[in-house]
C-alpha cells in the first residue's frame, strides 16, 4: 500500500507542477501591450492598419477614403496616398500598410501587388 500512497503523492507533485508552469507561460505571454489590426478596401487597394493605436476613425470621400489614427491624417484616393499633408502617387494594385508604434508614431508602407516586400515611406 505504501507504493499506491507514494504514487498518489508522485502524480499529484507532477500535476502541481504542470499547472504552476502553465500559469506562468500564460502570464509572462501577454505581459505585452495589446495591439490591434484591421483592413479596409478602397477600390482595388486594401489599407492595412496595425499596431497600438487608441482612436481610429475613417470616413468615404469621392475618390477614395479618409483615416485619421491618433491624429495623423491619411487619405487614400484611387491614385494618390496623403500622410499629414504630404502626397505621394500610388501606382494601381499597390496596397497600403499603416502601423502606429508604442510612441505614437506613424509608419507608412507601400506594398506590391502580392504583398511581398514594402516600398515605403515612413512618417
Amino acid at each position: 500500500m505504501t507504493w499506491l500512497m507514494r504514487t498518489l503523492a508522485a502524480v499529484g507533485i507532477v500535476l502541481a507542477l504542470v499547472i504552476v508552469i502553465v500559469f506562468v507561460v500564460g502570464r509572462l505571454g501577454t505581459s505585452g501591450d495589446p495591439t490591434q489590426a484591421l483592413a479596409l478596401a478602397v477600390g482595388n487597394r486594401t489599407i492595412n492598419v496595425a499596431g497600438h493605436f487608441k482612436d481610429m476613425t475613417q470616413e468615404t470621400i469621392a475618390d477614395g477614403i479618409k483615416i485619421v489614427v491618433d491624429d495623423h491624417e491619411v487619405v487614400v484616393s484611387s491614385d494618390q496616398l496623403s500622410v499629414d499633408g504630404k502626397t505621394q502617387v500610388l501606382e494601381p494594385g499597390k496596397d497600403v500598410m499603416l502601423y502606429v508604434g508604442k510612441n505614437g508614431g506613424l509608419q507608412v508602407k507601400v506594398m506590391r501587388e502580392s504583398g511581398e516586400a514594402p516600398e515605403g515611406a515612413s512618417n
